[in-house]
């Protein structure tokens, strides 16, 4: 089902032409306001988090250094970055995302590789799902993962696959804590289609990494999983790189669990705050656009930098 781009007509949302409208005006954009105001808008309490260590704003740090060339990138055109030829000379890279964590991260990392066009749309089947996506153009010469595959990542040295399975887990992967009798369980996976893909990575994560994850198959995507201990151990090697704002803070909330930084009644509290509900009115899901045309008015009042939204 394609997505409705036109710009009038039947069958467009009224409400993606008023937050279009919005975001055309001249915006004041500060990463650590709009930040906090996600935060809010999804019912986490950023200054709850920092008595604990916890700092909500890491990952907007760990983009701001993230650079075009880096290992990370290629992870995530891997995962869920789309990369397409528009013609023999430019290629067309974006990502697209209904969630309210996932606009913000998003928008920061096509910004690392250059001012991206943003675009609203609906889809038949969820016409009152608000789609935001984000896209760069570039000439193929400026993009440095041209041709290259998985096979690739036997060449990168540890930091290197590190940030390449940062970029993969950031953008197609899944961080979660699962109830258990003893506790709960820290699991990191990642999604595919492709098992051999799978495989390759599975034994390139033992060989470098000394870390031990396993396959479940399926008829759709398969999961390469790291569990437990395993997971921990994943985490803290990617913890320098792992950037969505989400999933870090899942990883960081369950290490102080682990680490016995927080009693299982503390670490209770913020796992029902993080973890997604399918009830339909979770502000984590399906609130992508209302981030947009409620943090980027509201930093304009805080004095941010000016962010060009081309629309």
């Amino acid at each position: 089902m394609s997505p409705q781009t036109h710009d009038r007509g039947a069958g467009r949302s009224l409400l993606v032409e008023e937050i279009e409208k919005a975001l055309k005006e001249r915006l004041g954009w500060n990463e650590i306001v709009m930040d906090n105001i996600m935060w809010k808008y999804i019912g986490v309490s950023v200054n709850e988090l920092i008595t604990y260590g916890i700092d909500t704003h890491a990952w907007i740090e760990i983009l701001r250094h993230l650079s075009i060339n880096d290992t990370y990138m290629l992870g995530a055109v891997h995962g869920d970055v789309f990369v397409r030829s528009t013609s023999r000379s430019w290629y067309e890279i974006s990502a697209s995302t209904t969630s309210s964590p996932g606009v913000l991260y998003f928008e920061r990392l096509t910004r690392s590789i250059k001012t991206p066009t943003v675009e609203l749309t609906t889809r038949r089947r969820t016409p009152n799902v608000v789609y935001v996506r984000f896209y760069v153009k570039l000439r193929r010469s400026e993009w440095p993962w041209y041709g290259k595959g998985y096979e690739t990542i036997s060449s990168f040295n540890t930091s290197g696959l590190l940030r390449y399975l940062a970029g993969l887990v950031d953008t197609d992967g899944i961080v979660t804590s699962e109830k258990q009798p003893y506790g709960y369980r820290f699991e990191i996976d990642i999604t595919s289609a492709n098992i051999e893909f799978l495989e390759f990575l599975k034994n390139m994560v033992y060989e470098r990494l000394s870390i031990t994850g396993s396959i479940k198959k399926s008829k759709g995507d398969s999961k390469l999983r790291f569990r437990s201990l395993q997971a921990v151990q994943l985490y803290e090697g990617l913890r320098q790189y792992l950037a969505h704002p989400m999933k870090r803070l899942r990883a960081e909330v369950y290490l102080r669990y682990y680490n016995k930084e927080l009693t299982i009644k503390e670490f209770e509290h913020f796992y029902e705050l993080l973890k997604y509900d399918n009830n339909g009115n979770d502000p984590k899901r399906y609130h992508a656009a209302d981030i947009l045309t409620q943090a980027a008015p509201q930093t304009h009042t805080h004095g941010g930098y000016p962010l060009p939204l081309n629309l």
